[in-house]
């Protein structure tokens, strides 16, 4: 047989790449199945530029890698993201729009548009920015996982994803209310509204998503592979229509605040971001708040406060030992 007169493109393996995203995933494959597990260094992922954009680069190149044959997006440790690295955003002045306009939009495309392969999320426990395991072609979480848009809360309009997927999947009473008062709601609320899959035993999620994987993995690849295209069709559709208008609205009332100096020149503002979700998700007084009613959201950051004061709350820098050179 004549040879080719050009071969094919050799691509990144799992090896290489895996390198280049060490510091935001554990990449790891056997037979076919690729683990995706969400972090900052060895610890849990605390939301950061750098992770943010992190997240649409690393879904775009497993994409390119055909060893990949189906996807589990998880997080380390039992909970979803609660925190935030507080000088992880010191770029977004000078770099808005890169983070807003094509970041935002790129985390949440890849998933559908880059992704041809089946993709599992698996959700461990509480915790906030759960857009990219939801647009998974299938969602678990664990039982003491819990839910919510809080936005509105930081005067901030909710259009990165998250409600534009609550709207479309738990419909738009619920999700409007819900967004409107930072409500949280359970892994059983989230699985009898149809936002989730399954829930399963806590501690148990990832072993659960294992399972599911390799009864995919029974199936020939070609079918299961077309079986994904049909699965993501429903968010194509969704995405192509709403995707970018959500994105500009967060931007502009970004930008409205910032102007207002609510946030400082350069927002400043995410320790404090970081407190409030550390309390609302990893404190037992602040996840019992949310679901109580409240008449401001003053109240719930006055009380958050007063608990931040009461524990000592520390930043996840200083709490892992980080210096800030």
């Amino acid at each position: 047989m004549p040879n080719m007169m050009a071969g094919y493109v050799q691509l990144p393996q799992l090896e290489e790449y895996k390198e280049w995203f060490k510091d935001h995933f554990d990449l790891y494959r056997e037979d076919g199945i690729l683990q995706v597990t969400m972090k900052t260094n060895g610890h849990r992922m605390c939301w950061s530029g750098a992770n943010h954009r992190a997240m649409s680069q690393l879904s775009r190149v497993i994409s390119l890698d055909r060893k990949n044959e189906i996807i589990i997006w998880t997080h380390i440790g039992d909970y979803w993201m609660t925190d935030k690295d507080p000088y992880g955003w010191e770029t977004y002045a000078e770099e808005r729009f890169e983070h807003q306009f094509i970041d935002d939009t790129n985390l949440i495309k890849n998933m559908i548009f880059d992704i041809d392969v089946p993709t599992i999320g698996a959700v461990p426990g509480p915790g906030f920015h759960w857009d990219s395991v939801l647009l998974c072609d299938i969602t678990i979480c664990s039982e003491k996982a819990v839910f919510d848009d809080d936005h509105l809360y930081f005067g901030l309009v909710p259009g990165d994803g998250m409600f534009m997927l609550m709207q479309y999947l738990i419909g738009v009473k619920k999700a409007n209310y819900i967004a409107a008062t930072a409500r949280q709601f359970t892994a059983q609320q989230a699985f009898d509204w149809g936002f989730v899959s399954e829930v399963v035993e806590h501690g148990k999620v990832v072993e659960r998503a294992w399972e599911i994987a390799r009864i995919l993995k029974s199936i020939p690849y070609e079918t299961r592979t077309i079986f994904s295209d049909l699965c993501k069709r429903p968010f194509v559709h969704l995405l192509a229509d709403d995707l970018k208008l959500h994105t500009v609205e967060e931007q502009y009332s970004t930008v409205y605040r910032i102007a207002a100096q609510d946030y400082g020149e350069a927002q400043t503002d995410e320790k404090d971001m970081g407190m409030i979700h550390h309390f609302r998700f990893r404190s037992e007084e602040g996840m019992k708040l949310v679901q109580a009613p409240v008449h401001s959201y003053q109240e719930i950051k006055d009380k958050c406060a007063a608990w931040g004061k009461k524990v000592g709350w520390v930043t996840p820098y200083e709490e892992f030992g980080y210096d800030k050179k």
